[in-house]
């Protein structure tokens, strides 16, 4: 069975299929919810199934249990506040810089989310911040082969499936590759995030977009005359896309059954927001802007989380504590009844009225239960 003839369920979009196939005859190719999938030209085909040996679905990726855990946070407080939780993955990529190397991740600097290079300090900015999104990382495994060859240090955070896409097409992982994933719940498309932002601006042209503000989920659009911002935890159902995501309820097919949920990981360092830590009053101050939990798995990433010790505040843990507060390091996320109904609607519908329509009995019992407070209140 070729990658194209693969079920959805079993396809993460790594893209290593594409990247790796000789005679260039694969098409990531968007399904109608705007999911990418692979789609071969049987006439430039010659069924060497190199595709089908660098699926890390098809063919199973070593996971390695993680040697320790650490809570981590930067000691710049301004990277700290402009960074996702503890502003680790900023330093993580600071310090590969200052060896001479360079970083591949995820940029959401116009609305085209996806991986680029950045190779100095200045542009890490545009690296920071969580992506509520799929990013897109066409044509990216063969610069960051290229990086190798030249025996430069090189860092490449993303999600899991990423990693593992990138880690068959290398086969053989150099010293000077260090692999950093990211705790992932999972991934809606690019499209979905482009309709819903049409729906909420009127179309008006976005120069910026985030997803977080500090320990909030938070969706942020900013245009030369339009701004907007709405957080999941304040009101719920003022922004759908940010509800959809927080709720598991739009996410690529795959993602509901991710290989990678779970406690052993497949990069050199595993990071995220560290839930579910205990006594995290006894920690300074400066530590409640947002903390990291940083999972080294290999002795590589040891020795560059040795590197970063200068610029992190970080704190010994135990890695069954950061497992206990992260249910994607135990399981996929969930796919409930209104996720299916989700996507029975769209894309029939449009995004934010199909999300409407999945969360509608949701939104109608919060809004009784908030009336009978409000009554007790009067009473």
């Amino acid at each position: 069975m070729t990658v194209a003839n693969k079920k959805k369920k079993d396809c993460c979009g790594c893209n290593a299929c594409a990247e790796i196939c000789p005679k260039h005859c694969i098409e990531m190719v968007a399904d109608n919810k705007g999911f990418l999938y692979p789609k071969i030209d049987p006439i430039a085909c010659t069924d060497c199934r190199a595709c089908e040996r660098v699926c890390p679905i098809d063919r199973k990726i070593r996971l390695d249990v993680p040697l320790t855990a650490f809570a981590a946070w930067s000691k710049d407080s301004r990277q700290h506040l402009a960074s996702s939780s503890g502003g680790v993955a900023h330093v993580l990529s600071a310090t590969i810089i200052k060896a001479g190397g360079v970083v591949y991740g995820c940029t959401s600097k116009g609305m085209h989310i996806r991986h680029i290079r950045v190779e100095n300090l200045a542009e890490l900015t545009k690296l920071q911040g969580s992506k509520y999104v799929q990013s897109d990382v066409c044509g990216l495994y063969k610069q960051v082969k290229a990086d190798l060859k030249k025996d430069r240090p090189v860092l490449f955070i993303g999600t899991s499936c990423q990693v593992a896409g990138l880690k068959k097409y290398i086969k053989d992982v150099p010293d000077n590759l260090y692999l950093v994933d990211l705790i992932c719940h999972g991934v809606p498309s690019q499209q979905m995030l482009h309709e819903h932002i049409a729906y909420v601006t009127s179309k008006q042209k976005i120069r910026q977009i985030s997803f977080r503000k500090g320990n909030d989920d938070v969706i942020s659009l900013a245009g030369n005359n339009f701004s907007y911002e709405a957080n999941v935890w304040e009101d719920p159902y003022k922004d759908l896309y940010i509800k959809g995501f927080v709720d598991c309820l739009i996410y690529r097919p795959s993602c509901y059954q991710c290989h990678f949920a779970q406690p052993n990981r497949v990069s050199d360092i595993t990071i995220g927001d560290f839930w579910g830590l205990r006594n995290a009053e006894k920690l300074p101050s400066e530590s409640k802007n947002g903390i990291s939990v940083l999972l080294p798995v290999s002795n590589k990433g040891m020795e560059l989380l040795s590197a970063t010790k200068p610029s992190l505040y970080i704190v010994e843990r135990s890695v069954d504590e950061a497992v206990r507060g992260n249910t994607q390091l135990r399981h996929p996320s969930i796919q409930g009844r209104r996720s299916r109904l989700f996507g029975l609607l769209y894309p029939t519908f449009p995004f934010d009225i199909a999300m409407n329509l999945a969360v509608a009995d949701h939104k109608a019992t919060r809004k009784i239960k908030d009336f009978i407070h409000s009554l007790r209140h009067v009473c």
